[in-house]
């Protein structure tokens, strides 16, 4: 026998080849890198250009176009080049291009260059074959052209285009030396120095660049335009710097002459300064900026604080709030305002406004020792109030706009209560007990609760619950109504309600909240059995319907195929002879993919249905408790009764359903961790389903306790026939013995 060639390698020309295409492809990527540097640069400079000629921003808004400029070079060079240059270019990924260029190669290269790499597992084909391909591939590689793998016509363009933003930029260097050296001075040294102008513009009174006036007075602002300046401007603009950016035109004072007069003049008035100013003087290209208008201060309030004294009945003591805005106080407060002046102060007025009838204004004198503060005291807080404070200070100014306080009156609420009838149906017997279990709350203090209940139509009447101690806020609310005290009768109705009042002693009468009204049917025992009998007989069914999807999910999981795949070297099909096509279609079914996709959609579904059953069957726990419960609280309940409920089925379904299905939930979930493995997962599996018989087996128990209301029920159903027949058995025989006494009094 031969011995099998040793491993080809790509011969030196193709290797030559693709490593010169790798450095081809990395100085494109570098040209248009640097194209498009150049170009972000071009035009970054015109626009920083154009923006600072025309508006001439502030050193903030230059430093931040600067930074902009830069942040886009840096993401120019990182997504043009860097991110480009460092993706790593395999011979493959190289060959590859050159086939999609060539078609001569026919997949030849691509092929040589994967199968030669060892990397790729060449060592399972034939080497005999695999040399023959890599001198097949040499011939073409000979031919090829690699200028012919590029489109170089966006590179051309986006180089001419960086080259013409450059040369413009050179061109504006050299021809304006000045005005570069301004634009460098000002864009990248962040320079306050102007660009040249062919204005002058001169404000007077602004000493410093600021001016002062009173609040609320006018201020006249004069500027005047050198005469002796290439350009005098027909309008001067003022430009105040608030959110709107208004625009006011300055007035021309009369035509100035250039023989006799040195400058123009231009006014403009502000009127009714309230707050400081700050504004632009510009006119043609002269631009007064950073002008500011300060204000002197008139007399405010600058600390308000209420002294509130609260109404006895809700047992707070006095406290103290700084005014932030509109404030609340319960009504029937007490409440004294401190305030604290800016500046000392000569006198306080205070209105009362939206009053009904007007009250005149009070006049409130300062605080003796400390002209700055004063306080004034509302006696009792009745409604809504709205104070106006009208300061006048030692300077004799009056505030031009008074201080608002508005007082919100807040009404004492109701209590609220959030109580529920508990083990109580829509029906009770005549010797039922109501529990009533809750939470009773107040604002201020509870002082009473009690059950209100109404028979049919008669008036209402009280049973009393509690008076909590003090000014208790809150109750817990665990209180029964016993119905025997009641008179009820079956065939009438109940309605009962838990009602609760407050401390309050400002109205007429204190306030009072109610909790949910429950409306009762008042039926006999044997009725309410009957209703419950019914009720547990539906609950049955559901637990009967549980009980099939936790048999159905029982089947699912048995039915998860843990055998294992066919073999992929040896199929069935062509152990017998038959053709690679005529493989049947199962085989593809068989994968170890296709497999475990179905095992973990059945354990899913097994899963979701399990803790779809496990709250189902804790709702039935609770139902079947509520059940016992409303037997005990209606007095119709016996000891075989309540441990059939509560030992046999409420307790039962409880642990089944907090116990053995999150049991069942935990092995389910080791089951999906291992059906990758056919050991494992059998193992897991078997585990799972015999939680899965263990909860069937249970609720199999409980449903035998279930199905003893019907056996109990067919003995109670006998007792009735049987004490039927005793009955008309015994009026037959007492009408036989009337007929023979009649016969005996006839003879």
């Amino acid at each position: 026998m031969t011995e099998n060639p040793k491993h080809p390698r790509l011969a030196p020309v193709i290797r030559a080849t693709l490593d010169a295409l790798r450095r081809r492809v990395r100085g494109y990527v570098w040209l248009e890198g640097l194209a498009a540097g150049a170009l972000w640069l071009g035009v970054a400079f015109w626009v920083s250009l154009a923006v600072d000629w025309l508006f001439e921003p502030t050193a903030v808004v230059r430093c931040a176009i600067l930074a902009c400029a830069a942040i886009g070079l840096l993401a120019v060079f990182w997504f043009m080049i860097a991110r480009r240059v460092l993706v790593p270019l395999s011979y493959s990924n190289l060959a590859m291009l050159l086939e999609r260029r060539f078609p001569q190669f026919r997949d030849g290269l691509l092929t040589a260059v994967e199968l030669c790499d060892p990397s790729n597992g060449a060592a399972e084909y034939n080497a005999h074959l695999l040399a023959q391909t890599c001198r097949q591939a040499e011939g073409p590689v000979r031919e090829v052209s690699l200028s012919r793998v590029f489109n170089r016509g966006p590179l051309r363009r986006r180089l001419g285009a960086a080259a013409v933003l450059l040369l413009s930029v050179l061109g504006f260097a050299l021809a304006s030396p000045e005005l570069a050296s301004v634009w460098a001075r000002r864009a990248i040294l962040f320079s306050d120095e102007l660009w040249p102008r062919s204005t002058r513009l001169v404000i007077e009174g602004f000493d410093g660049g600021a001016a002062r006036v009173a609040r609320g007075a006018d201020l006249e602002i004069t500027v005047k335009a050198d005469l002796s300046m290439p350009v005098v401007p027909d309008v001067v603009e003022v430009r105040y710097r608030s959110e709107r950016g208004v625009r006011k035109l300055m007035s021309r004072v009369g035509a100035a002459d250039p023989d006799r007069d040195q400058y123009q003049e231009y006014a403009y008035t502000f009127r009714g300064v309230l707050t400081p100013i700050q504004f632009d003087v510009l006119g043609g290209d002269a631009l007064l900026s950073g002008l500011k208008i300060d204000v002197v201060e008139n007399p405010t309030i600058v600390e308000m604080i209420l002294d509130c004294e609260f109404p006895a009945y809700m047992g707070r003591g006095p406290q103290s709030l700084a005014v932030t805005g509109p404030m609340q106080a319960p009504v029937g407060s007490r409440i004294t305002v401190r305030a604290r002046s800016n500046k000392d102060l000569v006198r306080v007025r205070v209105e009362s406004a939206l009053e009904d009838p007007p009250r005149p204004p009070e006049r409130v004198t300062p605080t003796a020792g400390d002209p700055r503060r004063f306080q004034y005291t509302v006696e009792r807080l009745a409604k809504d109030k709205t104070l106006l404070f009208t300061l006048t200070d030692a300077d004799g100014i009056r505030s031009r706009e008074p201080v608002r306080l508005s007082l919100a009156a807040v009404e004492d609420q109701r209590p609220e209560l959030a109580v529920q009838l508990r083990g109580i149906g829509a029906a009770v017997t005549p010797q039922a007990s109501i529990p009533a279990l809750g939470r009773v709350g107040d604002d201020y203090g509870i002082a009473r609760i009690w059950f209100e209940y109404a028979i049919d139509k008669q008036e209402p009447k009280i049973d009393p619950i509690a008076s909590p101690p003090g000014n208790a806020t809150e109750f817990v609310l665990n209180r029964v109504l016993d119905a025997r005290p009641l008179g009820l009768k079956p065939g009438g109705k109940l309605l009962v309600a838990v009602k609760a009042e407050d401390r309050c002693d400002l109205a007429p009468r204190p306030n009072v909240g109610t909790s949910d009204r429950w409306l009762l049917d008042v039926v006999t025992p044997e009725q309410l059995r009957a209703m419950l009998q019914s009720r547990e007989l539906v609950l049955r069914q559901r637990f009967e319907s549980v009980i099939k999807d936790v048999t159905d999910a029982r089947d699912g999981l048995a039915r998860v195929d843990f055998s294992p795949p066919a073999a992929a070297a040896k199929p069935p099909a062509a152990a017998k002879g038959a053709e690679p096509g005529d493989a049947p279609d199962s085989q593809a079914d068989r994968s170890p993919q296709r497999l475990l996709a179905q095992r973990t959609l059945q354990v899913q579904w097994a899963q979701q249905n399990c803790r779809k059953e496990a709250h189902e069957t804790g709702s039935l726990a609770d139902s079947f408790a509520d059940i016992r419960e409303e037997l005990v609280n209606n007095r119709i309940d016996t000891e075989e009764l309540k441990l059939r409920l509560e030992g046999g089925i409420a307790r039962p379904l409880r642990r089944i359903a907090d116990e053995m299905f999150p049991e069942l939930d935990r092995r389910l979930d080791r089951l999906q961790a291992d059906l990758a493995d056919p050991a494992a997962g059998s193992e897991a599996r078997r585990l799972a389903l015999a939680q899965v018989d263990a909860i069937l087996l249970s609720m199999r128990q409980v449903l035998g306790r279930m199905i003893e209301l019907e056996d109990f029920n067919e003995a109670v159903e006998l007792l009735k026939t049987i004490i039927q027949s005793e009955q008309k058995l015994r009026e037959e025989t007492q009408k036989r013995h009337k007929e023979k006494l009649r016969e005996l009094l006839e003879k």
